[in-house]
């Protein structure tokens, strides 16, 4: 990161592009960067829970009476919920406790309205009712004068607006909770985004969380009456991080670099790009792109939200980094008809094996294998060791009968992810930062899909991917978790299989061959050989009857063909009308499917069947 800062320090001062400069050794910068970084850009702000103790220890008046805001309406909430308990009416009162209990966060200023969607993603803190209510949090909030934003902008770039634009709107075009945004045109003629982080924001933020970390000890023992364990310093220490990140706009500007280098080049993408000279840690200055929100009519059209999904996918399951918050609002259909991605203050990243997991808990879903989802679940850590996974696998499978009655095509992630939230709420699951990152941002996803291209089906949509992905993956990982899915006491389970491949096979950058070298590779690794000896006699029947029904087939064609004779097509009268058989439609999709395939060659897989 330091590299790259100081890069664009340099490249503002006319020592080349930042790519080039980034190259260097940073000794070589050593004493000149750490003072010209510090002098452009500040400090980075830095959650630290005893720094914040400290710096209001002697506030104590001022710190009390919004003590006194915070805990008096959550501690009366957390009561109406106990008594609910005691009187065996939980339950019952539950959605109208969550509605009372998103409204009260919304009141309590923008840390909160962040806290609440943040907690909206967490399953195995809050029951499904109240994960509901806080999705409809809004982060929005009035906006702060104008005036106030200019000096802000005046203070951080360290000169005069009319210095830097020729024009600046009077009014912003969006106003949030820890920054606004406006329209404006720099002296060099560009149209640019100014976000403007709001004046003390920073303080106000660290107050409230030093009150939360100070209540969480009580909130802890009201909870406690609740059945539920929770760590509440530790999810407040998390959130501090996450926020503190999402208030230094540098970071925004180093994301959405980052962002154009991974993806502005696919097909139909557009990022913004960052103006670094007029860039500081709360103010961020963006190219203007025009366009219309995703999800506004004029923008609903099902082309931008396949690129939107294709694009994602790339994101979560290729490389790791991505958008954890592509909401309407942050997605532009543009005048080109291209799709745009606006504000990187929430971005997450997934390290290779945990998309591995992510990958195989689709598959189980998709497969309705919920034993083999619990069992990754146990690999992967959300659940401890030596609990009784019969009881959360059968929650399961009553748990989601939709699912199990649902093709691919009906496949519905949100009210998966709700049922899950309820299964893990009541459950020891523990779910990481990652993992509901993902979670939420596949639920957003579909949420856009619904709204503006309704015959879009999110997992019908990705699934092509993830099987290319399973199937064509170097991972060992990935390949021995494969294997155990397509094999099953010593024969290969066919459906699945079939399921994969002509998923895969829609892929148009998957490559069939990769997948047939690890496939005969496990195939003369394994010490079984009960296993290839079943496989061969399993394709052989498998043959015998693509045979038999491709006989048929053309027995009954040719019965009824204008080349036959009067006499024989007489006698012919009993063949029964051609029928294209489930197995004969199978077999002619996958071989159309692989033939148009782009890596695709006879010739590649000719070996591997020789082998």
């Amino acid at each position: 990161m330091l590299n790259k800062v100081l890069g664009h320090v340099l490249a503002d001062a006319g020592i080349g592009s930042w790519r080039r400069v980034s190259s260097f050794s940073c000794e070589r910068y050593a004493s000149s960067s750490a003072a010209t970084i510090l002098k452009l850009y500040g400090r980075a702000p830095r959650y630290d829970a005893e720094k914040i103790k400290n710096a209001f220890r002697e506030r104590k008046m001022f710190v009390l009476r919004r003590r006194l805001q915070i805990a008096v309406p959550l501690t009366m909430f957390i009561g109406r919920v106990v008594v609910d308990v005691q009187l065996g009416r939980e339950k019952e009162k539950r959605i109208q406790r969550a509605t009372e209990f998103m409204k009260l966060i919304a009141s309590l200023g923008p840390a909160f309205i962040k806290a609440g969607q943040a907690l909206s993603t967490r399953p195995d803190l809050l029951p499904q009712e109240y994960l509901t209510e806080l999705e409809k949090l809004q982060d929005r909030l009035p906006p702060f004068p104008t005036e106030l934003a200019l000096k802000q902008v005046e203070e951080a770039l360290e000169t005069n607006i009319e210095k830097v634009f020729s024009h600046f709107d009077a009014e912003p075009v969006a106003a949030a909770s820890i920054g606004q945004v406006y329209k404006a045109t720099l002296i060099t003629g560009e149209q640019v985004a100014v976000k403007v982080q709001r004046p003390r924001c920073q303080s106000i933020v660290a107050l409230d969380l030093h009150i939360l970390r100070e209540l969480s000890g009580f909130l802890n023992k009201l909870l406690a009456v609740l059945k539920r364990d929770v760590d509440l310093k530790a999810v407040i220490d998390e959130f501090g991080r996450l926020i503190y990140e999402e208030m230094d706009y540098v970071a925004e500007a180093l994301n959405a670099d980052k962002f154009q280098e991974l993806y502005g080049d696919m097909e139909g993408i557009k990022v913004p790009k960052v103006h670094w000279k007029y860039t500081r840690r709360k103010v961020l200055a963006l190219e203007w792109v025009n366009g219309v929100r995703l999800d506004s009519a004029p923008a609903r059209k099902p082309e931008l939200v396949k690129t939107l999904l294709n694009c994602s996918l790339k994101q979560m399951l290729g490389n790791g980094f991505f958008h954890a918050d592509p909401h309407g609002g942050n997605l532009l259909a543009t005048d080109d008809e291209k799709l745009c991605y606006l504000d990187f203050g929430m971005m997450s990243h997934v390290a290779p094996n945990q998309r591995y997991g992510i990958i195989l808990a689709v598959v189980h879903l998709v497969n309705r294998d919920w034993e083999a989802m619990v069992n990754l679940y146990v690999r992967l850590g959300f659940i401890p060791l030596g609990t009784d996974t019969g009881v959360i696998v059968k929650a399961l499978e009553d748990g989601l009968p939709d699912v199990l009655d649902s093709t691919v095509a009906d496949f519905n992630f949100t009210s998966v992810i709700r049922e899950l939230g309820s299964i893990i709420y009541t459950h020891p699951i523990q779910l990481p930062k990652y993992y509901t990152a993902i979670l939420r941002c596949m639920a957003v996803l579909e949420g856009v899909a619904l709204r503006v291209a309704p015959q879009v089906k999110i997992v019908n949509e990705a699934y092509p991917f993830i099987a290319a992905t399973m199937l064509s993956e170097d991972s060992v990982e990935l390949q021995d978790a494969l294997m155990l899915l397509l094999f099953k006491d010593g024969h290969i389970r066919k459906n699945r299989l079939l399921n994969l491949l002509m998923s895969a096979a829609s892929y148009r950058e998957y490559d069939m061959s990769r997948f047939l070298n690890s496939f005969v590779h496990y195939l003369l690794e394994s010490e079984d050989d009960r296993l290839r000896e079943n496989l061969a006699e399993d394709m052989a029947t498998e043959l015998d009857e693509i045979g038999y029904d491709m006989a048929k087939y053309a027995t009954s064609t040719l019965a009824r063909s204008s080349f036959v004779s009067p006499l024989l097509r007489e006698a012919f009268s009993v063949v029964p009308e051609p029928v294209v058989t489930e197995r004969l439609r199978v077999f002619r999709y996958l071989i159309e499917s692989f033939g148009q395939s782009d890596d695709f060659r006879v010739e590649k897989i000719m070996p591997l069947l020789q082998r």
